[in-house]
């Protein structure tokens, strides 16, 4: 018997702001050193671990509220090599 417990999803998503409100920051923070420029460079880790945090916050939400998607329809990522 799976003994599954009610979660409160307006309280989980409260207590996983602390991820986006990071994000926010990080993002303020690349806008500020722009100074003023209409063009802002982002490093391309930077811009992986952003895509990265809001997945995983999307899933985590998605899950809690019954809503989550099948991966296996959805089209993978190609996996880039870096050459450093």
């Amino acid at each position: 018997m799976d003994n599954k417990t009610e979660v409160n999803v307006g309280k989980f998503v409260g207590r996983h702001l602390s991820q986006l409100k990071v994000l926010s920051r990080v993002l303020e923070h690349e806008l500020e050193a722009a100074k003023g420029n209409r063009e802002v460079t982002v490093d391309r880790h930077l811009m992986e671990s952003v895509l990265d945090m809001l997945e995983i916050f999307t899933d985590d939400c998605e899950n809690v509220s019954g809503s989550g998607r099948d991966r296996s329809k959805t089209e993978q990522k190609p996996v880039v090599a870096r050459l450093n």
